[in-house]
């Protein structure tokens, strides 16, 4: 009985011993993944905050196309209107220039019609520069988003730090 009590006593001794040991490699190894998992999460955490903030600003920028877009159609509605009432009235003065004999007042009118047609034109020239920024802006912001959706994740067991 005492010879099974001491080989039963010295194989716990050893038994513990190893248990001691792997205990210990797994405490390191929970340590390791521990700090890798803190250290991934600072790095995700870095990528989600630069996702939100491109959002936002993608957010902001549909907004200012909305207002934009809006403007826009409103100054268009407001060109036509101002162009029909130009119409009727260019109408009415050509009508009265042919029962006139003078000639003075159909030249004013002439000038006054050539200025309107300038910034017209003028008008129209602003309208496609602000429509061509609009485009660029969401073109610039679309690759922005798509390069940055399509930007690989480093992953840090590629980069041997475990």
């Amino acid at each position: 009985m005492h010879e099974y009590r001491g080989k039963i006593d010295e194989s716990l001794i050893y038994a513990q011993k190893q248990l001691d040991a792997l205990h210990s490699e797994i405490a390191q190894s929970l340590e390791k993944i521990g700090s890798r998992e803190k250290y991934i999460n600072a790095e995700v955490e870095q990528l989600l905050t630069e996702y939100r903030n491109l959002q936002n600003q993608a957010s902001e920028t549909q907004e200012q196309y909305k207002s934009v877009s809006g403007n826009l159609t409103q100054k268009s509605h407001e060109l036509a209107q101002i162009t029909d009432h130009l119409d009727k009235i260019k109408h009415e003065m050509e009508e009265r220039s042919s029962s006139m004999t003078d000639g003075t007042p159909l030249l004013n009118v002439r000038r006054a019609l050539t200025r309107v047609k300038n910034e017209l034109t003028a008008i129209d020239v602003r309208i496609g520069v602000v429509q061509q920024k609009l485009l660029i802006t969401q073109l610039r912001d679309k690759t922005n988003m798509q390069r940055d959706m399509n930007a690989p994740v480093h992953n840090n067991m590629d980069m041997g730090l475990y």
